[in-house]
Order: C-alpha cells, then structure tokens, then sequence
C-alpha cells in the first residue's frame, strides 16, 4: 500500500495539485455489494491517508457502509455520509454477498458493466453463506489490515499453487458472461468457523461456482475445478496423487499448455482436447524404483490417467447441471455460426463425442538415496 500512496502522491505533484487533493480522496481497493430491505447496501474499504507529526504520511484501514435503491444511488450516496471523495480507480477486490447472488446478480451486473465509475479490473468473489460486509470486516487483532491485499495475495497464491480456484477479474467474468456459448465461472469466498486471533486469514477462497441465467449453480469440486484450471492454463504447478499398485503418490504438474477446437463431421460434434504438461514426482513409496523404465512408463500413464479422470468429472459435471463451462458452444458459435441455432439449446456435453490427449514429460524421478535421475 505504501508504493500506491507514493504513486497517487506523484500523480498529484505532477498535475501541479497539492497535498489537500490527495487527502480529499477516500481511495477504495475493495467493495462489498449486499442486498436487504429492498436495498443495495455497500460496503467500501477505504485506504485512509493522513500526516502525522513528523510530516510522513500514515496509512490505515477503515470501512465506508452507503446504501440506495440502486448500485449507483447508493454510490453517490456515500458523499452524504463522509467527507471525502470515494475514488474507484485503484479498486481490487469486489465482493458480491449471499443476498445479492439470490436476488439481483442481474442488477449488479449491469451496472459494473456500464459505470465508468468503477474499475472492473479487479478480482471477484461470491460469497454463497455470508454478507459482503462481514466478509470485508477487519480482523480484530489487526484493525488496520487491509483486506483487499489479504484476498488478493491469497486469490493469486490458490490459483498458481492450488488449482481449484481461478483468479478472475471481473473484466474476464463480464466478458465471459456476454458472450454467447459460454458460463463464466466465479471462485466462493466464505469465513473461517471458529475463527481465533491466531489465524493469519479470516477467510477461505474454495472452488469455482458457475453463473449460468444469472443465478448460481452446484459449485466445482476439487478434481473438476483442477481441471477446468488445466485446460485453460491457469495455474504454474499444483500436486495430484494418483495411484500405483494401490498405493498413492505425489505427482506435481508444472506449466501446463492446453488446446481445445471444436469440429462438426456429418452433423456429430466432437471436442478435442489436447494437454502438454511437466510432471515431477515429490512423494513416492521408497519401494517404488521410478529409475526402472518399465515402472517409470507406469507412473506416467497413472498420472495422465488421474488428470484425464478429473476431466471426466469435469464433463460429467457440465453435462448433469447443464452447464458450458468450456465455451464448446462459444466454439461453435465463432467457427459454424450458420449451425449455432441447431445447438444453442442442447446440452453439448450429452451429445458430444469428446477426445482427451494428454501429453506428459516427466522429469526428477530419481530415488533420494540415490539421487535424482
């Protein structure tokens, strides 16, 4: 935070504004959008400048609450409550609350896509059990913490490490969720139970939920979102632990480089993916001798197997909520306008003859005793 409050201070240096102009701005990095009593309610977490007695400026966090009949009243609505002037253009993080997924996610949507107001290249979260504003609440042991940074950090770190998240701007959602053929896909963000003032995070980013005729559906498990992560190359390396002879081990898949097309033969859909992705063993049963090429060839097939399983389920997934996570529809759209028509209306994964390749190298299979190959 302190580079930004050094930037914002050059900007204004350089406009020829003084100090007054930047004190004048509440500068918001994350909003909370809640619905209740027939009213949009805001929750904005104000980056709040001051100068101390030693000339040097002082940065805390503090939360800004307005509400309105609508998004953009009750923006406007803030100027009623505080002195300064709330200012958008740094925002990362927006949190979209229980009540607003259920009742007026269309709403939302609108107006982050017609504001000039607010910057929609900020990341979005869902939150399906609890209110955007206890969401963004500061922790109690750190009441100048900043919890956009928190949910950032964290939001990035899950999706390069973990794989069943996906760190999605709210750009990249609207886009996705104007285009035809296609569901976006939204991580869930909810709190800790049992929260203790030793926890380094009150929350939890899990899972990817999908946003289909603007309410949300079944969220992705685990293996499903690691699949979808794969196939769109959203991730720099994530474990999986397939199993040989019964026994499981630690396989870590590293820079994945997926493709996807879509082709219409003698009126039969078929979707093919291919997968090119970097495996190293980090967890194995000191029995297992992977320096053997026979069992080496073994342990490769076993962990293109489980990630060709996880796309299954993925698939399987679309097929039973109904859902184009994939954009196969997207596909068919851009590439076979003239058949769009016939398929706009079909569950595409029920009818779909789906042809997985999966390429994997691996690479640092030695034993430890005797030193990786």
């Amino acid at each position: 935070m302190k580079k930004i409050i050094i930037l914002f201070t050059t900007i204004f240096l350089l406009s020829g504004c003084s100090y007054m102009d930047l004190e004048d701005l509440a500068i918001i990095s994350a909003i909370g959008v809640d619905y209740d009593n027939d009213k949009f309610k805001l929750s904005a977490q104000v980056m709040d400048t001051g100068q101390v007695e030693n000339g040097s400026m002082e940065e805390k966090s503090i939360i800004y609450e307005s509400e309105g009949e609508t998004i953009a009243k009750a923006i406007r609505n803030f100027s009623e409550k505080y002195p300064k002037n709330v200012y958008f253009g740094h925002l990362e993080v927006t949190v979209l609350g229980k009540d607003i997924v259920k009742n007026k996610i269309s709403d939302t949507f609108d107006y982050f896509m017609r504001s000039p107001e607010v910057r929609s290249s900020g990341f979005i979260l869902i939150s399906e059990e609890d209110t955007a504003r206890k969401i963004l609440e500061p922790q109690n042991e750190k009441p100048n913490s900043f919890a956009s940074e928190q949910l950032k950090s964290s939001l990035e770190g899950a999706t390069k490490r973990n794989g069943s998240v996906n760190d999605i701007t709210f750009e990249e959602f609207l886009s996705n969720y104007l285009q035809k053929g296609i569901d976006p896909v939204v991580p869930l963000i909810k709190l800790n139970e049992n929260q203790s003032e030793n926890k380094s995070s009150k929350t939890t980013i899990e899972n990817l939920a999908v946003v289909k005729n603007n309410s949300i559906k079944k969220s992705l498990n685990d293996e499903q979102s690691i699949a979808y992560n794969t196939i769109n190359n959203k991730y720099y390396d994530i474990v999986i632990t397939p199993k040989h002879d019964g026994k499981p081990f630690g396989a870590l898949l590293l820079n994945p480089k997926s493709k996807m097309d879509v082709k219409i033969e003698n009126n039969k859909l078929n979707v093919n993916i291919k997968i090119k992705v970097e495996t190293k063993l980090n967890e194995l049963d000191e029995k297992i001798d992977p320096t053997n090429p026979k069992i080496r060839n073994s342990l490769n097939s076993e962990i293109k197997g489980e990630l060709k399983k996880y796309i299954k389920s993925l698939i399987n997934y679309c097929k039973d909520e109904d859902v184009d996570v994939l954009g196969i529809g997207n596909m068919i759209y851009k590439n076979y306008y003239k058949d769009y028509d016939k398929y706009k209306d079909k569950n595409l994964y029920d009818i779909a003859n789906f042809n997985i390749s999966i390429d994997s190298k691996m690479y640092r299979f030695g034993k430890i005793r005797k030193g990786a190959a």
